[in-house]
């Protein structure tokens, strides 16, 4: 019987990862001076090596650049973190992934206004850290649902969560949060993309004898893509490039899923479904 190799609609690059990737090319190619991001501005090692071959490096401390420009990744980075960067006489080029930016605003504005801000996510994620940047000392990182049942939250509180964060899982703490205080705003910050992957992932992986999921192993959309499909279908593989996959997995399997994660090029993803057929 012939493997049906079926690729979900949803994968591959968000609109912030395409508008990032564009912001950064373009960038070097109408500067004179160097050009870097401060970490990967995505996470992705395919996509940064792209970047480096058309003139974007990739530094993890800003303050060890002499001249040149530095782009803002599409996590974003903590507050007043441009000021600073100009300050030392470095031009800067915002491409923080308008999802995050809303995010950081509406932080902001319920911690002024006094809410206690529940920021639920992955602690070392970068976007966190920009996050929770934005909230003043009234404030607390959650990162599963066995943290949140510890909490005894104040009475007003604000309830917000890492934009690749898991749907279920986020709505599940929120729920809770809510139920234990007495003014509670939930804001809906899971982009759509990342909501839309997981959702078509739940209904293929369900029906797949394997399934896999291409992208970056530090990508926590890209995991977190993993995790939802693992759960529903065991045989599930999370590959960077088609050189980790080996043909033995697949013996007899008849229905392959292939997804991936919102920071994974597509020419990446092509060259695993290339290997697939060649099974």
């Amino acid at each position: 019987m012939t493997m049906e190799i079926i690729l979900a609609r949803t994968s591959g690059f968000c609109m912030g990862v395409k508008r990032a990737m564009q912001i950064a090319i373009n960038t070097a190619e109408n500067s004179d001076q160097p050009v870097y991001t401060c970490g990967p501005l995505i996470h992705n090692p395919q996509a940064v090596a792209y970047l480096q071959e058309h003139g974007v490096d990739s530094v993890s401390d800003w303050q060890t650049v002499a001249a040149g420009t530095i782009i803002i990744r599409a996590h974003g980075m903590p507050n007043g973190s441009i000021d600073k960067i100009r300050g030392q006489g470095l031009g800067v080029v915002d491409a923080t992934c308008p999802h995050v930016v809303t995010s950081q605003r509406q932080i902001k504005k319920y911690s002024e206004q006094g809410y206690f801000v529940y920021i639920i996510g992955d602690p070392r994620h970068p976007e966190i850290l920009s996050l929770q940047s934005f909230a003043q000392e009234n404030h607390r990182l959650i990162a599963d649902y066995a943290e949140a049942e510890k909490e005894q939250p104040p009475a007003k509180i604000m309830i917000i969560a890492q934009t690749t964060y898991n749907a279920d899982e986020f709505n599940k703490i929120a729920q809770l949060l809510k139920s234990r205080a007495q003014n509670a705003v939930i804001s809906d910050s899971i982009c759509q993309a990342t909501s839309e992957r997981q959702k078509e992932i739940k209904r293929l992986a369900a029906d797949a004898d394997a399934v896999v999921i291409v992208g970056g192993k530090a990508s926590a959309n890209t995991c977190r893509l993993a995790e939802i499909a693992r759960a529903l279908c065991p045989r599930t593989f999370h590959v960077e490039t088609e050189a980790e996959l080996n043909r033995d997995d697949f013996a007899g399997v008849n229905r392959l899923v292939v997804s991936a994660g919102a920071s994974t090029p597509d020419f990446i993803t092509s060259k695993v479904i290339d290997f697939l057929k060649s099974l």
